[in-house]
């Protein structure tokens, strides 16, 4: 709950603080993200530097959308400094290659979450996307307990079913139209193929994210939120949901 609520002010208030707040997220989901790929050394230092400015930069421009591009052309070039000055250049390309999946999976979502923001009406356009990915993660997760059977991704995900999955994607859908409603940014119909789209990001980030673990051996990507598991476990949908619900929202309605 005060995770929520730090959450819900900090979308509220917006601006710096927001993009403060996503940035520190960023570079914890880096952290752990770098730590299951350890075995492929990334260049880590890079990474963090690398995923600072594309969060930095998507605020801090006039066009913000530029200021991504720019943020993360200036983590490429991190990224080939770091290759040119290690020590022993054994498999830097693996190196170079899994710091720059940490950029884009993890650091363009969140400068996406950033972009979000600084539309008009932006604090709306996040709420729709945090609680599109949070019910959709809720309403999955119960539906599976009570009626789910038939499992959907058996190979990367053997708990997630079928009826699970039905469920999440007719709570996220219904809870982003509901949220639309109290919106005169948005249309109804609007609002439903936002929320359909949500749902549909949360699925494959869950996924991705699991993906990932099964490949490195891992249950959790940390501890950090002890019982919790780790910060990518928690926001591994949004990652997802964060870039499809901005381009939806530009697409139909700004």
């Amino acid at each position: 709950m005060p995770g929520i609520a730090v959450a819900v002010g900090a979308v509220i208030v917006g601006g710096p603080l927001f993009a403060l707040g996503v940035g520190v997220v960023a570079v914890l989901a880096l952290y752990e993200l770098y730590n299951l790929l350890a075995a492929y050394r990334p260049l880590r230092w890079a990474g963090y530097a690398g995923g600072v400015a594309i969060v930095a930069f998507a605020w801090a421009f006039d066009r913000n959308e530029h200021g991504l591009l720019v943020g993360l052309a200036v983590g490429l070039g991190l990224i080939a400094v770091a290759g040119f000055i290690v020590p022993r250049r054994t498999e830097v390309t693996v190196r170079m290659a899994m710091t720059l999946v940490g950029l884009t999976y993890v650091a363009v979502p969140f400068g996406a979450l950033v972009l979000a923001r600084e539309l008009p009406h932006g604090g709306g356009v996040v709420a729709c996307i945090l609680v599109g990915t949070w019910v959709f993660d809720t309403a999955a997760y119960l539906g599976g307990r009570l009626w789910g059977y038939r499992p959907i991704a058996p190979r990367t995900s053997p708990n997630k079913t079928v009826e699970g999955t039905l469920a999440g994607a007719v709570g996220g859908t219904l809870a982003v139209w509901v949220a639309g409603l109290y919106m005169d940014w948005i249309a109804g119909w609007q609002s439903l193929v936002l929320g359909a789209a949500i749902c549909a990001a949360a699925y494959m980030g869950d996924l991705f994210e699991s993906m990932i673990k099964r490949d490195v051996g891992a249950k959790d990507s940390g501890r950090l939120l002890l019982a919790h598991g780790g910060v990518l476990d928690r926001f591994d949908a949004l990652l997802f949901t964060s870039v499809t619900g901005y381009l939806v929202v530009v697409a139909l309605v700004f």
